[in-house]
């Protein structure tokens, strides 16, 4: 009698169950090769940012605002925070002849912008034409490990009045105090944790941006820009490339309400129109939080991403690196000043 050898159902269950380890192994191995490429190409992208920013200093003998805003008084959050106000341009818009973007920025024609007005309430008289880019998307503007970026901002407030503004993940370093205390350059003197009075003078700033000379805490020390992340809804306005709002391209945050990048407090950014789109988990389960009851302005905002464990930073240098969102408050708030004069003693 011959015997024919076959597999066993134990055994056929074993192969089939080391194929599926192997598989799983294959995916997450891929996933992670996949995360890696994508946050590569992300830095790749604030690399070319912050050699566009140093393009800009060589012609012009400082670094762009992070947005125009002759009106702006720091006694006014609404006025230095309104998207409906003739903000801009911004730092984004300044920057596009040095990122091979010199057709978008002469559609700008940012030359006609603020026609040397003597009366800088009269908003009529300001020149908008510059928001004709606001739907163009550019390709270095954006990380390729966040998702939304086909999804517009689109005011649901009425604020700002064009619709259709194309996103962007990246936003300059404008400080640690609310937008409205850094206008051309305050130093925006406070107490953050465990130090002194000390200056926390942004690189860019309302109507203001430094020269390299002003760097005192060194350009290896200074962060110049962050990445943020896409609104999750059309309504909100966080990664907005032309848009000159914190959140959308400018990062202001630091204090207690907003300590670290990606930090999950549900109440955190402080931007306009939160309350549409706020919900109880928007911080700790999404990581996009942002304070329901401040609805008609928007002067500070934290550095986000969805990479794990941290956001990519460009430094006045020009290196980029690697931040983990475990920084402490206390780093985290002296690498965004130029001149605080104070000692790094963490690794970061």
């Amino acid at each position: 009698m011959i015997r024919r050898s076959a597999f066993t159902l134990v055994e056929l269950l074993v192969v089939i169950a080391i194929i599926a380890v192997l598989v799983a192994l294959l995916v997450t191995a891929i996933q992670k090769a996949r995360a890696a490429a994508a946050r590569a190409h992300c830095a790749n992208n604030l690399k070319q940012i912050g050699l566009a920013a140093h393009a800009y200093h060589d012609a012009n003998n400082k670094f762009p605002p992070a947005v125009l805003m002759p009106y702006a008084d720091e006694d006014d959050d609404e006025s230095t925070g309104g998207a409906s106000l003739p903000f801009g341009p911004n730092w984004a818009v300044f920057v596009l002849p040095y990122l091979e973007q010199e057709a978008v920025f002469a559609k700008a024609n940012i030359a006609a912008t603020y026609p040397g007005t003597n009366n800088l309430d009269d908003f009529a008289t300001y020149n908008l034409s510059w928001r004709s880019v606001r739907d163009v998307t550019v390709a270095t503007f954006l990380c390729p490990s966040d998702s939304g970026q086909d999804m517009p901002f689109t005011s649901g407030t009425g604020s700002p009045p064009e619709k259709e503004w194309a996103r962007g993940n990246y936003a300059c370093n404008g400080g640690t105090a609310d937008m409205n205390h850094h206008i051309n350059g305050d130093p925006a003197l406070i107490e953050p944790p465990d130090q002194g009075k000390f200056s926390k003078r942004p690189p860019m700033a309302i109507n203001y941006g430094c020269q390299l000379a002003n760097i005192t805490d060194g350009t290896s020390n200074t962060f110049l820009f962050h990445e943020v992340r896409v609104g999750q809804r059309p309504e909100d306005l966080r990664g907005t490339w032309a848009l000159g709002m914190a959140g959308a391209s400018i990062v202001c945050g630091g204090q207690d309400e907003n300590p670290t990048p990606n930090n999950r407090l549900d109440e955190a950014d402080e931007i306009e129109g939160c309350h549409l789109f706020w919900y109880p988990g928007i911080g700790a389960g999404d990581g996009m939080g942002c304070r329901k009851g401040v609805d008609n302005f928007s002067i500070g905002a934290q550095a986000r991403s969805r990479h794990s464990g941290g956001v990519n930073a460009c430094f006045a240098d020009g290196h980029v690196q690697f931040i983990r969102e475990s920084i402490s408050q206390k780093t985290w708030v002296l690498l965004q000043s130029i001149d605080d004069g104070q000692t790094i003693a963490e690794d970061f």
